[in-house]
Formats: C-alpha cells, sequence, structure tokens
C-alpha cells in the first residue's frame, strides 16, 4: 500500500473515531438531561417526556415496549448502554420514515410503509399481515402513518417476531401455541 494512501486510511479512522466520540459524549450529555432525578438510569415517564419534547409522542405503553426491547435485564429502567440502543433505534426508524415518505408530507401511505418495512428487515413478511397491522396503528383509517404511528407498528413487529422466535425452537417458521402461550405472546407484543 501506498504511504499517502497509508496516512489517509489512518486520518479517515482518527476522525470516525472522534466524531464516534463526540457522538457518544453528546448522548451521554442527553442521558444525564433526560435522567432528570440523577439516579443513573432512565425510567418510563422520564423517557416520555424527553421524546415528547423532540416530537415524538407515544402512549406510556408504547414506551414500556421500547424500553422492553432494549432492556438487558428487564428491569423497566434505560441505563446509558441501554439508551444508546434506543437511540439508534429510533434514529434509524426516523431516517427509514424521511427516505420513503416520497411526497414529503410527513405521513407515509400503505405502500411506502410496505417498503420502508422491507427496508428495516420486515420483507418477509406477507403483505396482507403487514396491511392488518398496519390498521391497528392507523387510529383515524387515513390509510397513512406518521413517525409516531411508524414507529409504534416497528416496535410492535420487532416484539412480535422476538417473541415468534422464542416459540419456533426448530427454526422452521412455524409454531403451535395453547391459549395460554397465545395469551403470553400478545401481552408481549404491547
Amino acid at each position: 500500500m501506498c504511504t499517502s494512501c497509508a496516512v489517509w486510511r489512518q486520518t479517515e479512522l482518527t476522525v470516525r473515531d472522534a466524531n464516534e466520540t463526540m457522538d457518544e459524549y453528546a448522548l451521554l450529555q442527553s442521558f444525564n438531561a433526560v435522567d432528570a432525578d440523577g439516579s443513573g438510569s432512565i425510567d418510563a415517564r422520564e423517557l416520555q417526556r424527553a421524546l415528547a419534547s423532540g416530537g415524538l409522542v407515544f402512549s406510556l405503553q408504547t414506551i414500556a415496549l421500547l424500553m422492553r426491547l432494549h432492556s438487558a435485564n428487564g428491569n423497566g429502567m434505560l441505563g446509558f448502554s441501554e439508551y444508546k440502543g434506543v437511540h439508534e433505534f429510533l434514529s434509524n426508524a426516523q431516517r427509514s420514515f424521511a427516505h420513503f415518505d416520497k411526497s414529503r408530507s410527513g405521513k407515509l401511505n400503505k405502500d411506502e410503509v410496505l417498503s420502508a418495512l422491507a427496508y428495516g428487515g420486515f420483507g418477509d413478511v406477507d403483505e396482507t399481515a403487514i396491511k392488518h397491522a398496519c390498521k391497528a396503528f392507523d387510529p383515524d383509517r387515513s390509510n397513512d402513518l406518521g413517525i409516531d404511528q411508524y414507529i409504534g407498528l416497528a416496535l410492535f413487529l420487532h416484539a412480535a417476531r422476538r417473541v415468534f422466535q422464542s416459540f419456533d425452537a426448530d427454526r422452521d417458521g412455524k409454531i403451535t401455541l395453547d391459549f395460554n402461550q397465545f395469551i403470553y405472546a400478545t401481552v408481549k407484543t404491547r
């Protein structure tokens, strides 16, 4: 490798590392600001308030699901590393939403939702199943989802996949549930 190429690659790595460190520092400052009681962890109400102040308004139930999906120990609190996971999930969802909002209306129509979800890893899910799930997150039946509704749908699908996989021991994509297991599974997606 040429000397100038090696120097350029080293500079590129140093700049990227500095940006990641700066981003981590900014995220830590954000975490500390959200941690209103200074406990070193964030509860559901603290996260709900912080997201609402940034324009993402979610029910406490949706916040609890978001936290459950990113909590390492299931204690209902987020430490800094878990907070980073939530931040990454929300940032990816917002970027995906913006990318697929072709009309720039601030809403995704059904085709845009299908494209965004396929891009987000749900391309293997039957289109009819996705359309039915969309209805559950479209309370005014406008056939369009805003960013908060889209994120709620994405959270539901992530939770549903995780619960399904916990029952799919042989990984063949099929499960059999009794009624008690079905109740358990549905509760874990809310």
